[in-house]
């Protein structure tokens, strides 16, 4: 284990591409994990996973399952950010859909485990078994791997790029929701028209030295905190 984290450590260093970067990962999984013998890493895009590194196209055929079922070991490490441990050797209600599609694939047991970044999932480590349960050992192994996928991750000037994108675009949609709360509210009391609204809005902008939507968060808090 501490070879393989060398050669990580190595490859987190000199690797030009995320892909390249995960695609590491992934098969260091296969070899360091005991009894894993498939892996894919599944990163953030928009807020859902999506693979972007596997060892084997049982991986794959898995991780396309639960995208499909819209339910799986993968998706809730993904939603609810903690490690998720599935036992197919013995029947049991949880992920009944999925566990009957690698249960046809021979694969016995099932481990997800999320990539942290800035308290948010932005990953998620899945490994597959076909020789029986991942025991605690595994588990920390992989914890660990998860670990270089958060720092693979974090280093890509792809993703960060990607992300930023998305969340710009997620405080312009919010901002624009506050300019049209805040044109409601005037249009109620003020007894006018969207547009005379809009006016006022923009005229208090230039009087207060604001911007347009801070003056509409000002007029959201009056109205909230002033009742």
């Amino acid at each position: 284990m501490a070879e393989t984290l060398r050669q990580l450590a190595e490859v987190l260093q000199t690797q030009n591409t995320l892909g390249a970067a995960l695609a590491s990962i992934a098969e260091a999984a296969t070899s360091s994990v005991p009894g894993c013998d498939a892996a894919s890493i599944a990163i953030s895009i928009e807020g859902r996973p999506a693979s972007a590194a596997m060892t084997a196209r049982v991986a794959m055929e898995l991780d396309m399952v639960q995208y499909d079922l819209h339910d799986g070991p993968c998706l809730t490490a993904f939603r609810a950010v903690e490690t998720v441990r599935l036992n197919l050797v013995e029947p049991g209600d949880a992920f009944p859909h999925f566990a009957v599609a690698a249960q046809k694939r021979g694969i016995r047991s099932v481990l997800s485990v999320p990539a942290v970044w800035g308290g948010e999932p932005i990953a998620t480590l899945n490994l597959y078994s076909r020789q029986g349960q991942f025991d605690r050992t595994a588990e920390s192994t992989a914890a660990v791997l998860a670990a270089h996928v958060t720092i693979a991750v974090s280093r890509s000037p792809e993703f960060v790029a990607a992300r930023t994108v998305v969340e710009q675009a997620q405080q312009e949609a919010d901002d624009q929701t506050d300019v049209n709360v805040a044109t409601g509210l005037l249009m109620v009391n003020q007894e006018c028209t969207a547009e005379q609204a809009d006016g006022l809005l923009r005229q208090a902008a230039v009087d207060d030295e604001r911007t347009i939507v801070e003056i509409s968060q000002r007029i959201i808090n009056q109205h909230r905190y002033g009742r």
